[in-house]
């Protein structure tokens, strides 16, 4: 018996080919009309979640420094001995006064004097200088009880002793009450103590200018706090119309409310053009 061979081949033919070729395009244009970007840059919401988070971190950070400044007087308050406090915002004087007879504040507030104490319920008040401009430690200058200077560090310090400053800035402390007494050789000098971070205007100073950037700022412990600053100024509101100048007597450069807007570095990363606003009130 003879076997017949089949030589006959199954496959596709080069028209199925190219036919199979155009509806796999066809179908590929219509998925990628469909999907838009939503695949190619399926990770921007989660780049730009992180960039706000870092943002409202940042801005946090500059919140609890504004927390723990001091606040301005109040009535029927019990203040400790060294507790430094502001007039209130009928009194914007910008002075800064130092418990030095502690107690309770009388109901109304006293009118603060630029030298010297004034009475207050059973607290007495020492007026200890004005908060702006800020006033930076001094080199060979003589210092009264209870003056105070701003560091850069952020912090404010009280003078418990009385007496001339070295020739070296001291290195401050940053622990409310800590002390730090100022020695040239083995003899002492001045004696300062923490008093805690500084009041609003220094917050405007230690956030920085507007249009700046800064890679090294201090806020909450952390000297590595990097962002741009794009408003960082006082303001006023005349019938509900937010103002750039002080329009209150007595207000000299400063007005109730800082109003700060800030924007990731630009060397973050994850980075957006977002900006996050915050508005501090005078307290």
């Amino acid at each position: 018996m003879k076997m017949r061979k089949n030589n006959s081949a199954y496959g596709f033919t080069l028209i199925e080919v190219i036919v199979t070729l155009v509806v796999i395009g066809i179908v590929a244009a219509m998925m990628a009309a469909y999907f838009g970007t939503s695949i190619t840059q399926s990770s921007t919401p989660i780049h730009r979640l992180r960039a706000a988070e870092n943002l409202n971190q940042i801005m946090e950070k500059i919140t609890a420094d504004y927390n723990n400044a001091p606040a301005t007087w109040s009535p029927n308050m019990t203040y400790a001995v060294n507790s430094a406090i502001l007039p209130t915002a009928g009194k914007k004087n910008w002075y800064q006064y130092i418990c030095t007879v502690a107690g309770t504040s009388g109901s109304t507030e006293p009118t603060w004097p630029t030298t010297g104490t004034v009475s207050d319920g059973g607290i007495t008040w020492t007026y200890s200088g004005t908060a702006p401009p800020l006033k930076s430690w001094a080199a060979s200058t003589a210092y009264t009880l209870n003056a105070i200077v701003y560091s850069n560090n952020g912090y404010q310090y009280i003078c418990t002793v009385a007496g001339i400053s070295g020739s070296n800035e001291p290195t401050w402390p940053t622990t409310t009450d800590a002390t730090v007494t100022e020695t040239t050789g083995s003899t002492p000098k001045v004696r300062w103590k923490c008093r805690g971070l500084q009041p609003l205007p220094a917050l405007q100073a230690r956030i920085g200018n507007e249009g700046s950037e800064y890679s090294n700022k201090t806020f909450g412990g952390d000297t590595q706090v990097k962002y741009s600053v794009i408003y960082n100024r006082f303001i006023t509101f005349v019938s509900n119309t937010e103002r750039n100048t002080a329009v209150v007597a007595g207000e000299a450069d400063y007005g109730k409310y800082l109003k700060v807007t800030i924007r990731l570095h630009s060397t973050a990363s994850p980075r957006t053009d977002e900006t996050l606003t915050t508005i501090f009130v005078r307290r």
